[in-house]
């Protein structure tokens, strides 16, 4: 009888280790997450500057503000909270915290952001070939006016967290868990939200619907050698008539864009036009400004703002901005 009261008695021992065994494995969970998470410093775009971002390695959070929602597709979407916003995607940067969440998130194209591809997608924007290698890496981006909009919506609906640091892999594996992003489809096994992840990537999946003959043309213009950037100068025509209609505008461009389609990185890309009376000036030894010219050259629309705005100045800086300036 002793015997197996003291058997008894050891099993409700064991049973009662493993469970402090699992709170202490949960206790010291939370204990992490919330070291890892107080190291998190707020980025808004539409009022900090760039520069405050860390240059180094590390993770980020993207949060709705408030009363920001994501587009809706018709399935219900379960948001976790950090600081009281909800949010919608983590990631890591193995370089550097600044270029890949504010360059290339905030101003760059889908072609090297997910989350920008990923949003865009819950839009209904059409996918088109990110640039001329499309055939063989297979990668998307959308039209300008399309990249132009999500830039402005990101701003206006989206604030991000970042913490710089070296352990960046384990700890995007930590958010992911917790905070259960929706629009985090690689490593994110959670059952909630799993609707809404599979509809998502049957979005991003969608082959582009155009240019195809643009990649044809470009490939040809950098067999030649000759007229490189046309086609890109096509695409933000819309955008540079805007500013002149508003008489001032600046722009981020996509910079690999332009670096995937030339080789300028000793000369550079930057240049200054200064239009009098609707006569562009030809640039030597610029071939992006070039280019340029013979697109304004070719649009009727232009000449017509041209001729009512005497004095114009279309110049491209260093950071890949165009500055547009009717004097």
């Amino acid at each position: 009888m002793q015997n197996e009261f003291a058997f008894q008695a050891y099993d409700e021992i064991k049973v009662l280790l493993f469970y402090k065994m699992i709170f202490i494995r949960i206790f010291c969970r939370k204990m992490k997450k919330n070291m890892i998470t107080n190291e998190f410093q707020i980025f808004d775009p539409l009022e900090d500057d760039i520069s405050i971002v860390s240059d180094l390695p590390g993770n980020y959070i993207f949060a709705l503000r408030e009363k920001s929602k994501l587009p809706d597709i018709g399935i219900p979407v379960t948001y976790t909270k950090f600081r009281n916003y909800e949010v919608i995607y983590v990631g890591l940067a193995s370089g550097s915290l600044r270029d890949r969440d504010v360059k290339k998130h905030f101003n760059g194209n889908a072609g090297s952001s997910t989350l920008r591809k990923s949003l865009g997608c819950l839009f209904g924007y059409n996918l088109i070939p990110r640039d001329s290698h499309y055939n063989s890496n297979g990668k998307t981006k959308f039209s300008i006016d399309d990249e132009s909009k999500l830039s402005y919506w990101m701003k206006t609906n989206l604030l991000l967290f970042y913490y710089p640091n070296k352990d960046f892999g384990s700890i995007e594996s930590v958010l992911i868990q917790d905070f259960n992003p929706p629009l985090n489809l690689d490593k994110n096994h959670n059952a909630i939200n799993s609707g809404f992840r599979k509809h998502l990537a049957k979005l991003r999946k969608n082959k582009p619907e155009r240019h195809y003959d643009n990649i044809m043309k470009i490939d040809n213009q950098r067999n030649q050698g000759k007229e490189l950037y046309v086609e890109i100068w096509r695409e933000y025509l819309p955008i540079i008539l805007s500013a002149i209609k508003s008489k001032h505008g600046t722009m981020p461009l996509d910079r690999y864009l332009f670096e995937s389609d030339g080789n300028r990185r000793i000369s550079g890309y930057s240049f200054r036009l200064d239009i009098t009376n609707g006569i562009v000036p030809r640039k030597k030894g610029s071939a992006v400004a070039r280019d340029l010219k013979k697109v304004l050259d070719e649009s009727s629309d232009f000449k017509r703002l041209a001729n009512e705005n005497k004095n114009i100045t279309i110049r491209l800086n260093s950071d890949f901005e165009l500055i547009v300036q009717v004097i």
